[in-house]
């Protein structure tokens, strides 16, 4: 089968573009024929189609001009991209693609893509990565950081009025404007086949506002489980691997091991508040909190797999985190917060803990169960480990996302 696989990114940004090429090289792997279309980027991998991608955009390019009629021109670039729409014909009359695979195209490329799809007659599946096509800033955050879900699908001035963009109104805006202009279209509604959704949380909130017609799949990511390798042992520290954000709970996180004298927090990433967690852990005297900064490869997994257990403290709906998978796979019980899809991976008293999202003594009463009682956490690491070989298995996926292909294409046909 020749899959077309749409994505603004053709490097690795985060846990999307890890899926996106997870499943492209799962694809050629099965024998399948996988054929990009992205963005130009000077991180991109190479590929044979490279020619086709869209030209190169940064949305900070909206703020460089002094020119209005040059930022007017980029603006509409982001609602309605008619060089992706151009490019994408010509790689499609090149290629001849059975379906197509839609991920994030928003902002770089644009839905503008799904008419050129549907004009050439191609099924089309997009996976959801985010909360998108109801929330104009993609994850139920308004401007405050605070969860909101007040667009409800289709009141998107509200994301502008509450800044909930990168807090800006400029920026709101123009998210909101983009959102109400495929809306109006029915882009979304009228032009894609199947929804792909990583969480059943997701999947609910597409059907509360808006998307309760249409074909809506849950089936969570996948990765190679067998690359990971456990190490089942006593640890004196746990970890969080992630972005130094806000949404993330890493502020949270850090001042709830005020409270914490049993076991360290080894933290990994970096952020926009780099600064203001070494000043929080320099004014408590937390030396029980260690900054290691970016880490990738066998040196992050050494790290996440030599871990008592694995924390996710996010205030924000994050969807289906591929940090949770990855510390599965590596043998890690996992501690999440009670928010958006993660409590989906955690099977309580099994293979870990969820806690009240921003709860500091829930947080804390659940780290202690998991420090003090070694044993029993690597027990739930164990279990984590047998689950991840079993739901995340790369043949599954391939068998279960074919089944969604063949569904694709049959009610593409009906068109």
């Amino acid at each position: 089968m020749n899959v077309l696989m749409i994505h603004k990114f053709y490097y690795i940004e985060g846990g999307a573009e890890r899926y996106v090429f997870n499943l492209s090289e799962l694809l050629n792997k099965k024998g399948d024929h996988v054929i990009p279309f992205s963005m130009q980027h000077p991180k991109n991998f190479p590929s044979p189609y490279s020619d086709y991608f869209v030209s190169y955009f940064n949305p900070e390019q909206l703020r460089e001009s002094k020119n209005p009629l040059t930022t007017m021109k980029r603006a509409a670039r982001v609602i309605y991209n008619r060089e992706a729409q151009r490019k994408l014909a010509m790689l499609i009359e090149e290629t001849r693609p059975d379906i197509a695979h839609v991920h994030s195209v928003y902002h770089h490329i644009s839905p503008a893509i799904l008419k050129t799809l549907h004009d050439y007659n191609i099924p089309v599946i997009l996976t959801c990565h985010d909360f998108k096509l109801v929330c104009p800033n993609i994850v139920f955050l308004d401007g405050n950081n605070k969860v909101c879900e007040a667009c409800r699908g289709r009141y998107f001035w509200k994301a502008a009025v509450k800044k909930c963009f990168r807090n800006s109104y400029g920026a709101s805006m123009l998210v909101a404007m983009e959102a109400t202009y495929h809306q109006l279209l029915k882009s979304y509604k009228n032009q894609v086949d199947v929804f792909h959704a990583p969480s059943a949380f997701l999947a609910k909130k597409m059907a509360e506002y808006g998307y309760e017609n249409k074909p809506i799949r849950t089936l969570p990511y996948t990765l190679d489980v067998q690359s990971f390798e456990p190490h089942y042992g006593k640890s004196d520290y746990f970890v969080y691997a992630g972005r130094m954000s806000v949404e993330k709970g890493v502020l949270f996180l850090v001042d709830a091991m005020r409270y914490i004298k049993s076991i360290k927090l080894v933290l990994i990433g970096t952020g926009p508040l780099d600064e203001e967690i070494r000043n929080r852990i320099s004014l408590y005297k937390l030396d029980n909190v260690e900054m290691l900064g970016y880490k990738s490869g066998d040196e992050l997994r050494n790290i996440i797999s030599h871990a008592a257990f694995t924390v996710m403290p996010s205030l924000c709906h994050d969807n289906s985190p591929l940090a949770i998978y990855e510390s599965l796979s590596l043998g890690n019980a996992i501690l999440g917060a009670r928010i958006g899809g993660i409590p989906e991976l955690i099977e309580e008293r099994v293979d870990g803990y969820v806690f009240t999202a921003g709860d500091t003594d829930d947080f804390v009463k659940k780290v202690k169960l998991l420090s003090e009682q070694p044993l029993t956490t690597i027990s739930m690491g164990k279990h984590g480990r047998r689950k991840a070989e079993l739901l995340f298995s790369p043949d599954e996926h391939y068998a279960r996302i074919m089944d969604l292909y063949e569904e694709t294409i049959h009610l593409g046909r009906l068109h």
